[in-house]
């Protein structure tokens, strides 16, 4: 049997199978043009999407939450216009978050503080980072004689790269999609202003034009609920301590440090950390001792501690638990004044 020769393979069967073949190939090739077909027109629908999208974020800036509009145009036009005029002896830029954003009346200090004196506030809601809008002002020619701090740098040792965007969920997805809650918020302006919706597109602009006007501050109206903008005087939180102290910790290592004493060394300007602020019962007060401390934590460049860590003030003057009203904000900015007066660091 094994010597037996193996049957000839009949022509017909041969070409038959390569016929396979090639039809086989036929069929894959289709297939891989039909998905990259789909995977072409997936690509061009999201692109279109993302668009129609990016394009209204930018043209509708009145549907974006009242925190994002103010923080945009801080960065899009307060410190891209001409902040100081030649006069101006001291040039004084205020950084922190939202509690100085509603706190800090520029024109009231410069007023108290005398003539050739011109201060903004650039605190920024619900942000502690101050450098990207230090350096904003700076690349567009306004450049302070004092950097005044509510907050401390982070203590960050290295600067962040891509690994860290990789990691952070949120600062990812405000990277890819900063317009991601705009159909939420389109719904809700239109749902609170179903009635008014010219007038409420009026008066976001014109908040933003008064932000603008008074130099960066603005009042938190949103998160009032009181009569008069004022929390009752008995007014209290069950997170409130007042036997605990807050004192702010300045790192000594820090990536953010490090970036700032540079800038300050390159601009010439001096760098000052002035006090925050709290509800009375909600921390302890800082020591007396404190009230008008003014020490020297660097020489070049030269960075100051004026005063306390933080001001305490009772609930009357605050619109909601965090947020001083308008009357909070001028006795908060009148109290600065006195520090600096009183340092003799301006005169």
């Amino acid at each position: 049997m094994s010597n037996l020769p193996r049957p000839a393979v009949d022509a017909t069967e041969a070409l038959g199978g390569s016929g396979e073949r090639d039809a086989a190939n036929r069929s894959s090739t289709a297939q891989t043009r039909i998905w990259i077909a789909r995977a072409g027109i997936f690509v061009l629908v999201f692109s279109a999407v993302w668009a129609a999208l990016a394009a209204a974020y930018v043209l509708l800036p009145f549907l974006r939450p009242g925190s994002v509009v103010i923080a945009d145009a801080k960065f899009d036009t307060l410190v891209k216009m001409p902040m100081f005029e030649p006069q101006d002896r001291y040039r004084i830029m205020v950084f922190g978050h939202s509690k100085i954003l509603s706190a800090f009346r520029a024109r009231d200090l410069d007023a108290e503080m005398g003539p050739h004196f011109r201060s903004y506030n650039l605190a920024l809601p619900g942000e502690v980072r101050f450098l990207p809008i230090l350096e904003a002002a700076l690349a567009a020619g306004n450049t302070p004689t004092h950097v005044l701090l509510t907050i401390p740098w982070d203590d960050k040792a290295e600067v962040d790269g891509p690994a860290a965007l990789l990691r952070d969920d949120n600062r990812l997805a405000g990277t890819l999609f900063p317009f991601r809650t705009l159909p939420r918020d389109a719904a809700l302006f239109l749902f609170q202003n179903q009635e008014r919706l010219a007038e409420a597109v009026r008066d976001v602009e014109a908040q933003r034009s008064a932000m603008i006007d008074d130099r960066g501050w603005y009042f938190i109206k949103s998160q009032s609920h009181y009569p008069d903008d004022r929390l009752p005087a008995d007014y209290s939180l069950p997170t409130d301590n007042a036997a605990r102290s807050q004192p702010r910790f300045i790192s000594e290592r820090s990536r953010a440090r490090d970036r700032l004493e540079h800038l300050a060394r390159q601009h010439g300007f001096q760098v000052g950390f002035v006090p925050g602020l709290f509800r009375e019962g909600e921390v302890a007060p800082c020591p007396s001792s404190d009230q008008f401390r003014l020490t020297a934590m660097s020489e070049r460049p030269l960075i100051r501690v004026f005063g306390p860590d933080y001001f305490v003030y009772p609930p009357t003057l605050f619109a909601d638990p965090q947020h001083m009203n308008p009357t909070g904000a001028r006795v908060y900015t009148s109290e600065l004044a006195r520090l600096l007066k009183a340092s003799g660091a301006f005169d």
